[in-house]
């Protein structure tokens, strides 16, 4: 008897530590994940900013968004999302509808696409420090969409001409 009683005392000693052990396991991951979950105001990795919808003067008080490069002055956000290209107008007898708030509201002659030289300096300030610049397609309410393939790879060809490494008279940054 006394065989059997040690045999489950140790058994029960063993499930005990095992138990103290998965439990100090489990605290411990909890730690880990907490930690690599949390928010910390110096860190600068893959911070996403969305500029040029003055969102900035909806939280304070009415102040407008500052300048693109100047965002890109800071070390925090590594890639500056310009929103919005909000109408497609694919139908290729009219361009994009480009839309920064207040940021940017001069035209190309003859036209109502945003030519905003100064964006376009600051994007190639932005790049030289490091920063990804994008322009972001659609946004939340605006008329964008494609009939067919035919139309959706014209459309891209003007994107392409437009604000990347194709030619266009009508570069909205310029040759940013």
């Amino acid at each position: 008897m006394r065989t059997s009683l040690c045999t489950s005392q140790r058994t029960s000693a063993a499930a005990a530590i095992a138990a103290h052990l998965t439990l100090a396991v489990l605290l411990a991951c909890c730690v880990l994940v907490a930690q690599a979950h949390e928010f910390n105001i110096n860190c600068n990795s893959n911070l996403v900013v969305y500029w040029g919808q003055n969102s900035h003067g909806v939280t304070s008080g009415g102040e407008n968004q500052l300048p693109l490069d100047e965002y890109c002055d800071k070390d925090a956000g590594d890639v500056l999302v310009l929103s919005f290209l909000s109408e497609f107008n694919a139908d290729g007898l009219h361009p994009p509808g480009l839309n920064l708030a207040s940021s940017c509201l001069t035209t190309f002659e003859n036209s109502t696409l945003l030519h905003c030289p100064n964006v376009g300096r600051a994007i190639a300030k932005c790049q030289k420090r490091g920063k990804a610049v994008l322009l972001s397609l659609g946004g939340a309410t605006g008329a964008y969409g494609f009939s067919d393939d035919t139309q959706a790879e014209r459309y891209a060809d003007e994107i392409w001409n437009m604000f990347l490494g194709g030619n266009s008279q009508t570069r909205p940054f310029d040759d940013a």
